[in-house]
């Protein structure tokens, strides 16, 4: 009885101590991104010169290119906290006589009350041409909006100052969910 006993104090042990570092994990982020749903339930459609289309979810190539470009990043659920919250809406047009892309990333920025403290909109272009893999091109006009998006907050007084006012903890995750 004393060894059952032993086993389970030591497995209960483990069990907390691996859920108390499980919760530290998720609490060190600095951005966490919120994409509403709605752009990848409604894609929109990029024609080239000859009129073939393609169907792009901006959404999902978004997330993609979020997780490789910002790292000290996660998604808006429940269960991550982080300083900031970023609310992205993507938006992209292809011009086929230019072969440009052309995207706009448009982010509104809650601090750890849940206000919203700034709005930034970032534009950048890319020449290329549009084809079976235009995810490739889109991931990279992307990842330069982000780029661009980080730089800006990073750069901006008026975020840096506010963002340095540090609760324990930081925004939950869970706050995404009003503003879906």
């Amino acid at each position: 009885m004393l060894k059952i006993l032993v086993a389970f104090s030591v497995f209960f042990a483990l069990v907390s101590q691996s859920i108390t570092s499980e919760v530290k994990a998720n609490t060190n982020y600095d951005y966490l991104i919120h994409i509403n749903e709605d752009f990848d339930r409604h894609p929109i459609h990029l024609v080239d010169f000859r009129g073939q289309g393609y169907w792009v979810k901006q959404g999902s190539l978004l997330k993609k290119a979020v997780s490789s470009t910002l790292p000290n990043s996660a998604s808006c659920e429940k269960g991550n906290y982080g300083n900031l919250v970023l609310s992205l809406d993507p938006y992209i047009f292809y011009n086929p006589q230019m072969t440009t892309f052309y995207g706009t990333l448009k982010a509104k920025i809650y601090n750890q009350d849940g206000k919203a403290i700034k709005r930034i909109k970032v534009e950048d272009e890319l020449v290329g041409r549009i084809g079976i893999l235009h995810e490739i091109s889109i991931d990279k006009l992307y990842k330069k909006l982000l780029l661009k998006l980080d730089t800006q907050i990073k750069n901006d007084s008026e975020i840096n100052i506010r963002g340095s006012i540090k609760k324990s903890q930081g925004i939950e995750g869970a706050f995404c969910l009003m503003l879906n």
